[in-house]
């Protein structure tokens, strides 16, 4: 039976039990951080779990647990759920209190580990490109702090994604309250212009993705050009290349956009070359 790791202890997953008072359940008072692991190893485990705190402490949550034992964590519950290759959520709510948002209790967080088996995206991503819209309904706040935190609150997302579903399109891109592009609903998004890599700024009211710094870094050790700046929809829309980014899927590329088709339609060759660097990049840090 799966385990999952439980506020320090591990249980199986179908008895794991919080309280339905857990503000995390009655609020989206928390925080959760997705990463993967590749042959036991998970990838830039540090960069997540410091981004991970950084977060917590821009809500004002206290970390339960220490960083040091999170990450022993995370390796035992691979170890005891026999995963090499794997999808791996981190959990910790403000905890159980009082009815309520106004109340400033002395919370107890509740803390919870994933692990499950990577289940590999369909190939024709990668070889044929998915499609994407713009969901201008749905608005990201870039003056918000929580633009840059994996908050439970995830509904705006959600509904982004369901929209652009119905819609017939596999993605959805967000805006922000200047219609500035600001990200996809679960990655960060980039574009190639004459041979240039583009992508929202941090101020733009994103997430500061941990695959999109690797890629920034990966781009620059390959002396391409590199801009992090606002971006607007004909910029995305005239593109020569469109890829999205997050730590499960790495790099995914985006060939059409509504009804625009972006460059030849096709995958590009500078979104086909930073995958293939990702990924070995990813083995030289594994194999550390």
């Amino acid at each position: 039976m799966e385990k999952i790791w439980l506020n320090g202890k591990m249980v199986d997953g179908v008895k794991a039990r919080i309280s339905v008072f857990d503000r995390g359940f009655m609020y989206g008072d928390g925080l959760f951080e997705t990463m993967r692991s590749y042959a036991g190893v998970v990838f830039r485990l540090d960069a997540h779990i410091n981004r991970f705190y950084t977060s917590l402490a821009v809500l004002g949550i206290k970390p339960p647990y220490g960083k040091k034992t999170i990450k022993a964590a995370i390796y035992k519950l691979l170890k005891v759920n026999r995963l090499k290759s794997a999808y791996i959520k981190v959990i910790v709510t403000r905890g159980e209190g009082r009815f309520g948002i106004s109340h400033k209790d002395t919370f107890r967080p509740n803390t919870v580990i994933v692990t499950k088996d990577f289940e590999d995206y369909p190939t024709w991503m990668f070889e044929k490109g998915i499609s994407a819209e713009i969901i201008g309904s749905i608005r990201q706040n870039e003056m918000s702090i929580l633009s840059r935190v994996k908050s439970l609150n995830f509904l705006p997302y959600i509904m982004a994604r369901f929209a652009a579903k119905d819609m017939g399109y596999d993605e959805a891109i967000l805006t922000n309250t200047k219609g500035h592009i600001a990200e996809a609903a679960t990655s960060n998004i980039f574009l190639v212009k004459e041979g240039a890599l583009i992508t929202p700024s941090l101020f733009s009211g994103i997430l500061p993705g941990i695959t999109r710094t690797t890629v920034l870094e990966i781009a620059r050790n390959l002396k391409i050009g590199v801009r992090e700046k606002t971006v607007f929809r004909e910029d995305l829309l005239s593109a020569d290349e469109v890829f999205i980014t997050n730590s499960l899927a790495e790099i995914i590329p985006v060939t059409r956009i509504g009804c625009h088709k972006i460059g030849s339609g096709r995958p590009g060759e500078i979104t086909k070359l930073l995958r293939i660097c990702y990924q070995k990049q990813v083995i030289r840090e594994i194999l550390r």
